[in-house]
């Protein structure tokens, strides 16, 4: 609730009309935010005076068709009583498995009026899911295929800067030889290491930015560019690149100098 009441049981039976509106619909129809008392008509078109609905209540807007929908559509509530619809939406909240529940509900109904048909019984997070299913096959798909790349892009890496420092054997020899110290070695190919690394991840974001845009229809809930995510793929390209550095230039500082400049 906003401004105003709620319908009650007693809007049924009034001879004075009375309703609620959302938000949207008010700032939409009213911008400077008179909305309560004002009149309205089933279909928008003005009728008989005993026929209009005055506004005696603003709620907050709720999505109407689709969870996803970005842009609200306005909502107006009338007393069940008078409603125009001769179809109606029940909602039951239960402790139960909302499965083994729709039994009961149809029993129920059809205590009342066992003509009466029941239809679309299904619990709520199915609806949601659902609503959601035409985007979360594409985006499942998406994500499928960015964890390979991932994958391929760390185990690439690993290998590429494993060579690079496994080439450089005879180099970590020969300044062993004259002196050099492991940790000071080890420390060269970090920064090696670190180097390619910002070049890689400024490069990747980027691209992130750029492709952003394009997936930006795939996504619900999260920004086009989602700053955990792109923070944990850096993170993880960060700890394959310091092992692809750091691992095999600690094993070759373990290398006997006079060993390996007699295999060269």
């Amino acid at each position: 609730m906003r401004a105003g009441r709620f319908l009650t049981a007693d809007d049924s039976r009034r001879m004075e009309r009375a309703c609620v509106v959302d938000e949207d619909f008010a700032r939409r129809n009213w911008p400077r935010g008179d909305a309560l008392g004002q009149k309205l008509f089933f279909g928008g078109e003005e009728g008989p005076e005993s026929e209009a609905f005055t506004v005696v209540g603003i709620v907050g807007t709720v999505k109407q068709a689709d969870v996803t929908e970005e842009q609200a559509i306005g909502a107006v509530y009338y007393p069940f009583g008078l409603r125009a619809d001769q179809r109606a939406f029940i909602v039951v909240r239960t402790s139960l498995a909302p499965e083994s529940f729709a039994p009961t509900l149809r029993r129920a109904v059809r205590l009342v009026d066992a003509d009466l048909p029941i239809e679309d019984v299904r619990p709520m997070e199915t609806r949601l899911a659902d609503s959601l299913v035409a985007r979360r096959s594409p985006a499942l798909l998406t994500a499928i295929f960015a964890f390979t790349a991932l994958l391929l892009t760390a185990i690439g890496t690993y290998g590429a800067l494993s060579y690079a420092v496994a080439q450089r054997h005879r180099e970590i020899s020969v300044r062993l030889a004259v002196g050099a110290r492991p940790e000071q070695i080890r420390g060269q190919f970090l920064a090696f290491g670190l180097r390619l690394l910002a070049l890689g991840v400024g490069l990747g974001w980027c691209g992130a930015m750029l492709a952003g845009g394009t997936m930006r229809a795939l996504l619900f809930g999260v920004p086009a560019l989602h700053l955990p995510t792109l923070a944990a793929t850096a993170g993880v390209l960060t700890l394959v690149a310091l092992a692809a550095c750091v691992f095999p230039a600690h094993r070759a500082t373990k290398i006997d100098p006079a060993l390996a400049l007699r295999s060269e």
